[in-house]
């Protein structure tokens, strides 16, 4: 290249510049591209959401009559009453009518959701045959005294043949009068 003119070193330096360029360019449109599939996806998800909830929107007074019937169902206490009593004995209870025998069980405390509460019990030792257990869960989740919902259940064979044991944790949702 010493030997080169003057001339095709300028020529050569300027095709180093323009593959410089053109690589520069094609990095670019490459990170351009990915940069488009994003944002495509993130148009789509938007849109998603925009029309789900423009669903709920055109079904909010349907929703509102919803929530004030199970509004009005859900029990009521007293400001600052103990519910816990209230709550395991109905628990007590259903077990007895199901024959779900209830080794061990505690409240823990009430946690806040809104307007309303729920009071988490916890049976940390139960045994029951699959009927048993199955009719005791069907008849607290559609209780007439209570609003209950099973929250987490694990259960193994018991050593008796055809029982199972296990715990769960069920929830107990009221109000308070203000």
């Amino acid at each position: 290249m010493n030997n080169a003119s003057l001339k095709q070193k300028a020529l050569g330096a300027v095709l180093l510049v323009v593959a410089l360029y053109a690589v520069a360019v094609g990095v670019w449109f490459m990170s351009a591209e990915s940069a488009w599939k994003r944002a495509a996806r993130n148009y789509q998800s938007a849109k998603a959401t925009y029309v789900r909830e423009c669903r709920l929107i055109e079904r909010k007074g349907e929703l509102a009559e919803e929530y004030e019937s199970k509004r009005s169902a859900m029990p009521m206490f007293e400001s600052g009453k103990a519910t816990d009593t209230t709550w395991l004995k109905r628990v007590e209870e259903a077990a007895k009518r199901n024959l779900v025998l209830i080794g061990q069980y505690e409240a823990k405390p009430e946690t806040e959701h809104g307007e309303v509460l729920q009071l988490p019990i916890e049976v940390k030792n139960f045994e029951a045959s699959l009927e048993a257990l199955v009719k005791f869960m069907y008849e607290m989740e559609n209780a007439e005294n209570g609003m209950f919902a099973i929250s987490q259940l694990n259960f193994r064979p018991s050593s008796k043949k055809g029982y199972l044991k296990g715990n769960f944790t069920l929830n107990c949702a009221y109000m308070r009068e203000k």
